[in-house]
This record gives structure tokens, sequence and C-alpha cells, in this order.
């Protein structure tokens, strides 16, 4: 097996250290990501995570997560992580693996876990989690598919961190429902001829805001209206004989 063998698990830096900003963990995770990138041999054509989006990684966009830690000493510690996926680096996944390996390990990185497997199928995956001292976390993967960095920063109770996270959570709302603009009511009479807009003629009354659906008191009702005193007089009427047929009629009283 070319994974080597397993250490101890590094502790993470306790949170009573000076805190990173949000903006200090942002850079930490781009740089993080960068050098693993570069040890592969290609920075270019990295995508964020899933690969299946084609969509090339850039950190402007911030596509990060923001996870709570398990940092002993604060409940509000969080770090962020993200990943990005390449194309595979030949048919065997123990070279580039080796690679990133020996590379983390001259950074100061323990390996801490590992994984070789190859099912019956043939498709054998490779998978390594190296461990710094200060919290920092590379999770990699190899198969016969693609390659995966993830990176996981140091964790930090700042201040700034909710901010952003709240700023985030935002514009993601605002995204999915994006607030009305308000359009200037048109006064009463207003409307060109052809314009395709049609307006109202008369303002709604605050007052009484369904007047518009009431009958006008002024506007005489149609003949064959309701008497709402009586709403079957109208099918009486109907049914009930003329006169002509009373006379005719064999004894049977209407």
């Amino acid at each position: 097996m070319s994974v080597p063998p397993l250490s101890g698990p590094a502790a993470p830096q306790s949170p009573g250290t000076r805190q990173k900003t949000i903006a200090e963990l942002l850079t930490q995770w781009e740089e993080l990501t960068r050098d693993a990138m570069a040890a592969t041999g290609d920075t270019e054509n990295w995508y964020r995570s899933p690969i299946i989006e084609k969509i090339l990684w850039d950190p402007k966009d911030e596509w990060v997560s923001l996870a709570p830690c398990s940092t002993r000493g604060s409940k509000d510690s969080h770090h962020i992580n993200a990943s990005v996926q390449h194309e595979p680096f030949g048919l065997d996944p123990h070279l580039i693996m080796d690679k990133l390996i020996a590379h983390l390990k001259e950074k100061g990185f323990t390996l801490t876990r590992g994984m070789d497997w190859t099912p019956p199928d043939g498709e054998t995956t490779v998978d390594a989690l190296l461990d710094r001292a200060d919290g920092v976390r590379y999770g990699l993967f190899a198969s016969t598919d693609l390659v995966s960095i993830h990176v996981y920063t140091e964790c930090s109770t700042h201040p700034s961190i909710d901010d952003w996270a709240e700023a985030r959570l935002q514009k993601r709302f605002e995204s999915l429902f994006p607030t009305p603009r308000a359009t200037p009511s048109a006064s009463p009479g207003e409307g060109k001829a052809g314009t395709g807009h049609n307006t109202m003629a008369a303002a709604i009354d605050p007052a009484n805001p369904f007047r518009q659906f009431l009958r006008e008191e002024s506007a005489p009702a149609p003949e064959d209206a309701l008497d709402h005193s009586d709403l079957f007089s109208q099918f009486r009427e109907d049914m009930s004989p003329s006169a002509e047929t009373r006379a005719e009629d064999d004894g049977w009283v209407w």
C-alpha cells in the first residue's frame, strides 16, 4: 500500500489564542488550496465541487461552507471548508496521492487517516486525512474518475464570522425572493391611447376599497334581477299555469 502508516490525530488550536477574522480565514483557505493544487503540477484545470457542474474554481466566488468546530472551550467556534476537484491524473490514483501526501508532510502535516480500496469492479480509490497542529486539515481523495482536495481552515470565534454569514444569508434570501419594486400609481383619467396600458378611471377609495366592485345605488337594476326578499318568486311564476290553463283545469287548485 502506498499510503503511509497512520499517526495520532493532531489537537486543534485552542480558542484561547488570538482568533482569525473571516478575511484571514478566507485568505488561509485560498492559500492552502492553491498550495495543494500546485503540488499536483496543474493549477489551471480545477473545478469547484461538484465537478459535474464544470464551474472553474475561483476564490473570489467564496464558494465555501461554514461548519462548527470541535475545538474545546467554545461552542461558537467555526471553520471554513471547501473542495476543489480535477480530472484523474492517469490510471493509477496512487501516484498523485503519494505526491500530495509527501508534499503536505514537508509542510508540517501529519497523516492521521488513510484508506486504499479496490472493489471487485476494479475502481481503486485512495483517501487520506492530514492534520496540522493549528487545526488545519486536508482531506484528499483520488480514484480512476477524479481527484479531490478538501481544505479545512483553522477554527475561530471571531465575531466577523457571524457578520459575514448573516450577509451571505441575506444575499441568498434576496436572490430567491427578490423584493418587488413599487410602481407609481396613475392619476385618475391618465393613460395614453395605443400604449397598451389600461389605467383605472378612478382611484380606489381607502375608506371603502371594495366600492368599485359594488353596484352603484343610482344604477338601474336589470329587468331580470332577482328579488332578494323572495329568491324563489321567479321560479313560482314560471311554474304557475296561465289563466287560460286554470280555466280548462279539472278542478285542481294551483
